[in-house]
């Protein structure tokens, strides 16, 4: 389906944002603006580990929110190789505390991870259930200055929210071009039937998901957001997952709905007081 090309595009950012590191650019999200530290302490950075040990930054690839000390909630498909399945945990590193990719500071935080977890009904080629965990191998310290969990929203936004989504990613739909600064944009919450009229998605936006941005155009998250949030109140509300193109009038971007998978959530995250239920590909 259409859709998927800007998921196989997501992967290619992989393999050229070594190149891409080395580029003097202030691209962003589209239509954003700076990030606050103050409002995006949640917001990490998933790495291709082997690529970031080579240079620092430059295995940037999707975003994540901090839901606990262990814990970061993001979209599937960060989660996949270009078959569809699960990568090892090894493959993955976690780094947050800060705005700017590059610079490791007394306030980054690098974790490993220790396992990934991907809803079980996920499915590439509808986008469904776009949603997976990365559980760290070492506990965030609550009282990070940089570095702290977000909130899972209660309920769902309703259509006419303002809420904002932040990223590393690109500022042009295809060029394999990252942020240095972490950007922000504000969109706003779009009801499900018009972003699924003939003149939009035409049906494809399924259960579980929500549309944010402008049916204008020109604000939205893009390729290297994916998996990254979409808080609204305070609250993390949606993750980073697919659109047409990035910033297009009548294609506002698709995010998966954090409430409708709050307690499939619940039951995968990590827990301090046992083993997590394992999973199985």
């Amino acid at each position: 389906m259409w859709f998927s090309v800007k998921i196989s595009k997501l992967l290619l950012l992989v393999a050229v944002s070594s190149v891409a590191a080395s580029v003097d650019n202030d691209v962003k999200i589209i239509g954003g603006f700076p990030a606050q530290q103050s409002s995006t302490r949640h917001q990490v950075s998933i790495r291709q580990k082997s690529v970031d040990l080579a240079l620092f930054g430059s295995g940037h690839f999707c975003g994540g929110s901090l839901i606990n000390d262990r814990t970061v909630l993001t979209a599937a498909l960060c989660l996949v190789n270009e078959e569809g399945k699960r990568r090892v945990a090894s493959y993955f590193r976690v780094v947050g505390g800060g705005l700017n990719r590059l610079l490791q500071t007394q306030n980054t935080v690098i974790a490993n991870v220790s396992k990934v977890i991907i809803h079980e009904n996920y499915d590439p080629n509808t986008v469904a259930n776009d949603i997976g965990l990365l559980i760290l191998d070492k506990p965030v310290e609550s009282s990070h200055q940089t570095l702290r969990t977000i909130e899972l929203a209660t309920s769902r936004p309703v259509a006419g929210s303002i809420c904002q989504t932040t990223g590393w990613g690109t500022t042009v739909y295809g060029l394999p071009m990252v942020t240095v600064e972490l950007m922000a944009v504000n969109v706003t919450i779009q009801p499900i039937e018009s972003c699924n009229g003939t003149g939009s998605y035409n049906g494809i936006i399924l259960d579980g998901m929500l549309c944010a941005g402008e049916i204008t155009g020109g604000k939205d998250s893009c390729q290297g957001d994916s998996g990254g949030p979409l808080v609204c109140g305070g609250f993390l509300a949606g993750i980073v997952s697919y659109g047409k193109g990035c910033g297009l009038a009548s294609y506002p971007g698709i995010y998966s709905d954090v409430v409708h998978f709050r307690e499939w959530i619940d039951k995968h995250k990590h827990t301090s007081g046992g083993e997590n239920v394992k999973f199985t590909v």
